[in-house]
């Protein structure tokens, strides 16, 4: 243990004090530098990214449910018998059924395409969070009145507000005396909410779960078009999602069975793919300070040899002299990475106010809403991605410190001190 201090010890003297040449203390300095760049940026980087996936996942879940159920509900008594089945799953926390179906809506010369849900007013609130997203109007539909509530960013494209009417067209005919004609209702717009997602913002229109059997079940056996399930952990959706299936087996129900994971997987695979990729492009700046460390301690040895000599001559092993330089490139990753972790974890905390920052001093926008689905740039700081950040940097200032340890053991004293 002495043995290991008094090493310890040199190796901080040999670091503050210096090299004789200042060439050889600013590559040392840079390596230092490099890997706090290198640390900082891949902090950074992991924790926007993280950000990005739990904000997603959780404007996702807010909108929709955990599972939903498609289809095979036209049999009154298999619904109440699926519903007795579903009641008995404790991971299943709320659930209601929908009718959902495309249409057309129109407003003076403006024409968007949307998806339509026909919602149960009072358990709609218990399955998603969308009813606590409206942000100007009424939480409320009213089952005798045509109301529908739409999606901010919908509301901006068709240019209309709380208490405006809009004429609903559905792709699908209805014949009488004086021949087809397409169902069209006319809707007021009873409230606005704004999910923070514009796939949903753009395009999902709610309307009561009455007006819609009106509007695409009339004269059929066709009760609801599925089910929305909630539970109470989404880390429960995958072994659910198989009870579930299983209990429409039993009951012979023709239905299709999709969870939030599925519906949003390729997404979510990408964002992962692109942490992954992130973290190993940045490494490499860790890598290129590493090869800097490797020039630092190389000069530093022949600017030292004298130093060594003497070291060797008093009684220290070949052993010593390496786990000198070892100590010293271990210290130097220990300060980039501290300096990185403290600057990457203040900018990744900041990240909210930075990034508007920059994009109002350079009128920049670098989140589309339609592209990246959120506009903001969320961050995340994980425990699990510092200490992999850290134990990186760290092990390749390690192994920088290989070569010039090998150099140094290799000096021989005598030729050394007789040159000198």
């Amino acid at each position: 243990m002495k043995s290991f201090l008094l090493d310890l010890w040199i190796s901080k003297k040999i670091l503050i004090n210096g090299s004789k040449s200042r060439f050889i203390s600013f590559i040392g300095l840079s390596s230092i530098l490099g890997i706090s760049i290198g640390v900082m940026a891949l902090i950074v980087v992991m924790s926007v990214m993280n950000g990005f996936h739990y904000e997603l996942k959780k404007r996702i879940l807010d909108a929709t449910s955990h599972i939903e159920i498609y289809g095979g509900l036209d049999d009154q008594d298999k619904f109440n018998e699926l519903s007795n089945r579903l009641d008995n799953i404790s991971s299943i926390d709320a659930y209601a059924s929908f009718i959902s179906g495309e249409g057309l809506i129109t407003n003076n010369n403006n024409n968007h395409g949307i998806q339509i849900r026909g919602v149960d007013p009072e358990k709609e609130g218990q399955v998603n969070h969308l009813f606590e997203k409206i942000v100007i109007g009424s939480k409320i539909l009213n089952n005798d009145r045509y109301e529908m509530i739409i999606g901010i960013d919908l509301a901006r494209i068709m240019g209309v507000t709380v208490g405006d009417s809009i004429n609903l067209l559905i792709p699908k005919l209805n014949f009488g005396p004086v021949g087809s004609y397409p169902v069209i209702k006319k809707f007021i717009i009873s409230g606005i909410f704004d999910a923070g997602i514009y796939e949903f913002d753009s395009s999902l229109a709610l309307i009561s779960q009455k007006n819609a059997r009106k509007i695409f079940y009339k004269n059929t056996n066709t009760l609801y078009s599925g089910i929305q399930i909630q539970l109470k952990n989404s880390d429960e959706t995958l072994p659910t999602e198989s009870q579930v299936k299983q209990i429409l087996y039993d009951l012979n129900i023709n239905a299709f069975v999709n969870n939030w994971t599925n519906k949003n997987k390729n997404f979510f695979s990408a964002i992962q793919m692109e942490k992954r990729v992130m973290a190993i492009i940045l490494t490499l700046i860790i890598a290129v300070a590493a090869f800097n460390l490797i020039a630092s301690l190389t000069m530093s040895v022949y600017d030292r040899k004298k130093d060594i000599a003497i070291l060797q001559t008093i009684g220290f092993s070949k052993l010593h002299i390496v786990r000198i330089f070892v100590m010293q490139g271990f210290i130097i990753g220990l300060i980039g990475s501290f300096i990185g972790l403290l600057l990457g974890a203040l900018i990744a905390s900041n990240i909210n106010t930075i990034v508007p920052f920059i994009e109002r001093v350079f009128n920049i926008q670098f989140l589309s809403k339609d592209i990246y689905y959120i506009n903001e740039l969320p961050s995340m700081i994980m425990i699990s991605d510092i200490n992999f950040v850290v134990f990186v940097s760290i092990i390749l200032a390690l192994m920088a410190t290989i070569y010039p340890s090998y150099v140094a053991s290799k000096i021989n004293p005598a030729e050394v001190l007789k040159n000198e």
